[in-house]
């Protein structure tokens, strides 16, 4: 049982409407329930869409009905008396001890006024009957009817309100904040933000759900209130009710999906603003997770930090679906951790960058194609729009495909490429001079002489760059001894590691582990 219920709203700019229903009228929800089924469509063509009613289900028989109502908020049912399984006065006294409905109009064809009389007397607001009923007269009884009802029922509400604040002040309160997002993208300004605001309060409130809030400039939310001598499982159970009230009722009057962020239970209600971030956060996952609609805060695990992808062999073929396999890995690992996803767009365009550094400055491309492939913009663009983690991964490994195709036609205008490719995949083997000139086409000198040229450094300068590369990313992994990674790296030794590591890096190796926060 929740311990209380309101709204709370905070007014900002009007926005277009992304309902099903139209006007800026009240929406009137209505049923209609009728064993023949030239009586239904009948109906259902003189209401349905006019002047703000909503014509959301019709049924042949009361079970199925009842059913709908059950998980379903109407404010006025429409049904004949006399029906199969169960009739239309058993129906009405359904209704009306479940409180499922506002209103009730029994449209007949039986004239005797018994059938009225006995319809009033169980809480029927209105009798029509079938031969007299007009498109215009049945609009205007609705009408008539969701207003009275409607205007006892605010009564009531207000009668009863110094009552739940009193039973809300005596009850210890668990509590729970819900976040609300159209198609996993903020609310704060949504279309439709209005009516979007007007149908969860009539939700909230019906149901005792608890607070609605509609800040400006800030996601909708709902501070859920449950009782807090209830068990930790009834709570559960009551939750799920609730979010799927909220689904069902939603879904039928707003195009595309709504999706709920959960926060954990918390008592004290200065720590809502703690746990609203962590719904947002919850929310958030939508992005990863698109065929879901309800996500639940959960404490990330510690775990390492998200590191930047392999470059060793880029100009092979099978690097690109390494790359992905990777990417696709990384997202997993952020969705798991619960980052937001600004953090991890920003964390996945930084890491780019510093690949796309890498490679142009590793394979020593031509000073044109390294400019033309810093510009990011494409990159900024594609990963700042990626509506999930699969369009961020599909559109990342198709820019890589791009980027390697032109390095490709690139290498080709380079006589030193395939050595350089050569090296990266020999580095734990002897490379000799007569070996690397010979795959150039090249005499000793001259293969010299042009691979200074090009890349600035002597042929083993640059093997003992890529070693010593090859080592740095070797000691992150801890599973290996310092033999192993030299062995690994192409380093005849460890100790010649270690000397060649300090003059590359200016840092010993226990100072570089240290620094990632390493054992030394």
């Amino acid at each position: 049982m929740a311990c209380g219920s309101r709204a709370v709203r905070e007014k900002g700019p009007e926005s277009h409407t992304c309902f099903r229903s139209s006007g800026g009228r009240n929406m009137i929800r209505i049923i209609i329930v009728d064993d023949e089924i030239l009586s239904r469509i009948g109906l259902q063509s003189f209401l349905d869409g006019k002047e703000g009613i909503v014509v959301s289900g019709i049924f042949g028989e009361a079970e199925e009905a009842l059913h709908f109502l059950e998980e379903n908020m109407v404010d006025v049912v429409l049904t004949d008396i006399e029906m199969a399984e169960m009739d239309g006065l058993e129906f009405i006294r359904e209704i009306r001890e479940r409180q499922l409905a506002l209103g009730v109009i029994i449209v007949s064809c039986h004239e005797d006024f018994s059938y009225a009389q006995r319809a009033i007397s169980i809480g029927t607001d209105s009798y029509i009957l079938k031969h007299s009923v007009t498109e215009k007269s049945l609009i205007q009884e609705v009408k008539n009817v969701y207003e009275k009802t409607v205007g006892k029922e605010t009564e009531k509400k207000k009668a009863g309100t110094e009552e739940k604040k009193e039973k809300q002040i005596r009850r210890q309160c668990i509590y729970r904040i819900g976040v609300l997002q159209l198609n996993g993208r903020s609310t704060e300004q949504p279309e439709g933000s209005e009516m979007l605001v007007h149908l969860l309060e009539e939700i909230v409130n019906r149901y005792q759900m608890g607070t609605l809030f509609s800040p400006y400039n800030r996601e909708i939310f709902i501070l859920f209130q449950m009782d807090g001598q209830s068990s930790e499982e009834e709570r559960r159970k009551l939750l799920e009710h609730w979010l799927r009230l909220l689904q069902n009722n939603i879904s039928q009057y707003l195009t595309g999906a709504v999706v709920i962020g959960i926060s954990q239970e918390f008592e004290e209600l200065p720590e809502t603003r703690k746990e609203y971030q962590h719904a947002v956060l919850a929310a958030e996952q939508y992005f990863f997770h698109p065929e879901q609609n309800v996500f639940f805060y959960k404490r990330p695990s510690v775990s390492n930090a998200l590191g930047i992808f392999e470059t060793k062999d880029f100009l092979e073929e099978q690097w690109l679906e390494r790359f992905s396999r990777e990417l696709e890995q990384w997202l997993e690992l952020s969705g798991e951790q619960q980052l937001s996803v600004t953090v991890v767009k920003n964390i996945f365009l930084q890491n780019m960058r510093q690949m796309m550094h890498y490679i142009l400055s590793g394979y020593h491309f031509e000073e044109h194609f390294r400019g033309k492939w810093r510009q990011d913009t494409e990159l900024i663009a594609f990963i700042s729009s990626a509506a999930s983690s699969v369009e961020l991964k599909d559109r990342a490994v198709e820019y890589m495909k791009e980027f390697q195709a032109a390095a490709f036609r690139a290498g080709v205008q380079n006589p030193l490429i395939e050595v350089l490719n050569y090296i990266d995949r020999h580095l734990d083997g002897k490379l000799t001079l007569p070996e690397l000139a010979q795959l150039s086409c090249m005499s000793v000198p001259s293969f010299c002489k042009k691979f200074k040229e090009q890349t600035g450094m002597t042929v083993m300068q640059y093997i003992n760059e890529k070693r010593v590369a090859c080592a740095a990313s070797l000691l992150k992994q801890s599973q290996y001894s310092l033999d192993e990674i030299a062995a690994l790296a192409g380093f005849s030794n460890s100790n010649y590691l270690l000397r060649v590591f300090k003059k590359s890096t200016g840092k010993t190796i226990g100072q570089f582990r240290k620094q990632y926060g390493l054992r030394e």
